[in-house]
């Protein structure tokens, strides 16, 4: 930096945090005299909540979504075939399909009886 402001703030800053982690230091008294004393935590039941717990969750969120496609025979895997390509509200394939435009149509023509978009200049 070449800046004189910016690093005499960069320096204030580190200084103060290391102040602050330096006092950070655990508190080292006893428990009051009336309080009970608490009981010690089972490490296994920490690593149950904290581990097997999301695990499961996990699985079983993974089974919800998964095994429906896989009962309907679809492939799950990643990197799989592409599906057919899907045209919402595009071209029907029925009699009452529109009529494809004139290109024999004057160039002053007002409306295009084709329908859509459109645009003169």
């Amino acid at each position: 930096m070449t800046n004189p402001t910016a690093r005499r703030a960069t320096t204030l800053v580190a200084a103060v945090a290391g102040a602050l982690a330096l006092s950070a230091v655990p508190a080292s008294a006893d428990v009051p005299e009336g309080w009970p004393q608490s009981d010690p935590v089972d490490p296994w039941f920490v690593i149950g909540v904290l581990v097997v717990v999301p695990v499961v969750l996990a699985l079983v969120i993974a089974a919800f979504v998964y095994v429906p496609a896989m009962v309907r025979g679809e492939r799950v895997a990643p990197g799989g075939p592409q599906g057919e390509d899907q045209w919402l509200g595009g071209p029907r394939r029925t009699a009452g399909e529109l009529d494809a435009p004139d290109h024999g149509a004057p160039a002053d023509a007002e409306l295009d009886t084709t329908g859509g978009a459109g645009g003169r200049w």
